[in-house]
């Protein structure tokens, strides 16, 4: 059936004309998705005004791997590591696999360290889902539909906000997509490099964020459902699964090591929906709407029926167990993390984007339908440029600049706040600034299990005495303070209270502004000096990581 509608967009005339015709429409489809992914880019924000709080620690991942790699520390590169992650302690680089950082890493070395440059790579993974998504989507729809297919996976709302940021959604939804294509070229060609390119790509995904895992058993159904009992006597697609099964080893080994909280995720978190609960079956369901637009939504309900129908009664029975399988396998995985984020269910979005479509095309007369698909993904996408702006916060890059002006060589700022991610990498992209480290003091007085409060907080026994002698220890040249954070934890207060002293002085304040949550506070961040002369002597200071499961201990610059 989605063969028959394909092939019947096809302009009669000579094969000269066709192919004319064919290269001409191939050049449009090609200036559309491009276009429409500039258009994207360019409302991102790249001032170094992020806007989600992990969006900076994924830009510094990428600064550390240059730095590494630049370094070349083989004599001790676990005391390198941790050195640099006392001086810009916002780093998650264990936490996630490596390979976007990989990718991050290569294009600062090129380009320099901006919150430009980090954009833009994310930027060429949103090209890579928008070509994978169109080529996908062929299988099913006419050319015109399948363009609008592919607008709409990159132009909903749910997908256009993390792929303007530094985040690793999109960049794991495109290599998934881009190795379904694979997969499905090998199927219907046989050829033995597809098998290998589809594994490269599921690797990649993997090694860009772990959950892409989900991918695999559908595509062990879809190939046993077209292949049959021959799929056991496919000698490249056995290799293939052995070189998966090895390239996985240390993806395992990384995350049984420090993916101990991607793990608690999956069996259940302090205030997670609880899995026996209709709310956490129906989690994903009732945000569709908000992700897709309930106009799409409702159409993809009816192309679903379709599918099933296509897959009991078609020919091509496994073209429809591909989407089938990909939405329920996908469903359920996700659903089965207790940890809940509308955006963790992007990458099963794909077959509710075709399905909506495909349902245009029966309903409608046959022109008709196709240019109705090109409007519902074009008209999204218009949607979501006008109506739905980018998180964003402006005012740490200006903060940057004024330390980057004021800060000694070599020298030190402590930090107490909320976004220190957004500072740290900030001064990051500074030229030549490189040499100023950032001391947290929520790390120094407090143990945080991942960065989540939720999961219980252990505090420092330290008073205000205690607390002022460990700052004058410290030889910071600034404090950078954002009044009123966690000020409900009794060690915070204190140190709070310290910084109204006569040893400190306010010389600067510095507006917040943009998508701010509870936790910005009072929307404003104060620049500290210390009164007391400063003395030059070696900081050393020690972290609790439970991330870890170890303290890092260390001294930062003299």
């Amino acid at each position: 059936m989605a063969r028959n509608i394909a092939q019947a967009a096809v302009p009669a005339g000579s094969q000269t004309g066709k192919a004319d015709t064919a290269v001409m429409q191939t050049a449009i489809v090609a200036a559309v998705l491009l276009l429409a992914c500039l258009a994207l880019f360019l409302t991102a924000p790249m001032d170094g005004n992020f806007g989600w709080g992990d969006a900076p620690r994924h830009a510094l991942n990428g600064v550390f791997v240059k730095d590494f790699v630049a370094a070349h520390p083989i004599h001790d590169p676990v005391r390198w590591a941790i050195d640099y992650y006392l001086r810009r302690p916002s780093l998650t680089i264990l936490f996630y696999p490596p390979l976007f950082y990989a990718v991050e890493a290569v294009a600062f070395a090129l380009f320099g360290v901006s919150n430009f440059v980090a954009q833009a790579t994310v930027a060429l993974f949103v090209v890579l889902l928008a070509a994978s998504a169109y080529m996908l989507s062929r299988m099913f729809l006419p050319r015109w539909s399948a363009l609008g297919a592919a607008l709409l996976v990159i132009g909903n709302p749910e997908t256009a906000l993390w792929g303007r940021q530094v985040m690793l959604d999109v960049p794991v939804y495109a290599l998934i997509v881009a190795g379904t294509c694979c997969f499905v070229a090998y199927l219907k060609t046989g050829r033995p490099p597809a098998i290998y390119l589809t594994v490269a790509f599921l690797l990649a995904a993997i090694y860009t964020k772990y959950n892409a895992g989900f991918v695999a058993p559908t595509l062990a159904i879809v190939f046993f459902i077209a292949k049959g009992r021959a799929a056991l006597r496919d000698r490249h697609a056995l290799i293939a699964a052995v070189i998966a099964v090895i390239g996985l080893v240390p993806a395992l080994a990384l995350m049984s090591k420090f993916g101990t909280y991607n793990l608690e995720s999956v069996s259940g978190l302090e205030g997670a929906i609880p899995l026996d609960s209709l709310e956490s079956w129906l989690f994903y369901v009732k945000a569709l709407p908000g992700q897709l637009g309930a106009v799409t939504v409702l159409l993809a309900a009816g192309g679903l029926v379709i599918m099933v129908r296509g897959f009991v009664r078609g020919p091509d029975r496994w073209h429809y167990a591909l989407l089938l399988a990909w939405l329920a396998v996908g469903y359920l995985c996700f659903s089965l993390i207790s940890l809940k984020e509308t955006r963790h269910s992007l990458m099963i979005l794909l077959p509710l984007v075709i399905a909506a479509p495909l349902l245009l095309l029966l309903v409608l007369p046959q022109r008709i339908g196709e240019m109705a698909g090109l409007a519902l993904g074009a008209g999204t996408l218009a949607y979501t440029l006008i109506f739905c702006p980018v998180m964003h916060v402006d005012g740490y890059r200006q903060i940057a600049e004024y330390l980057a002006a004021k800060v000694p060589r070599d020298g030190a700022v402590a930090y107490f706040g909320f976004r220190d991610a957004n500072l740290v990498f900030d001064l990051s992209a500074i030229p030549g600034r490189s040499d100023i480290s950032v001391i947290r003091i929520d790390k120094l007085l407090l143990s945080v299990p991942a960065g989540e409060r939720r999961r219980g907080v252990k505090q420092a026994s330290d008073d205000e005495a205690d607390i002022a002698a460990m700052v004058r220890g410290l030889g910071v040249s600034y404090v950078v303070v954002q009044p009123g954070f966690w000020s409900d934890l009794q060690v915070m207060a204190r140190f709070e209270a310290v910084m109204h002293t006569p040893d400190y002085r306010k010389v600067a304040h510095f507006d917040l502004s943009g998508t701010l949550s509870s936790q910005d506070g009072t929307q404003g961040i104060d620049i500290l000096e210390p009164t007391y002369p400063m003395v030059a002597q070696p900081r050393r200071i020690s972290i609790d990581m439970p991330l870890a499961g170890q303290r890092f201990e260390g001294t930062v610059h003299q």
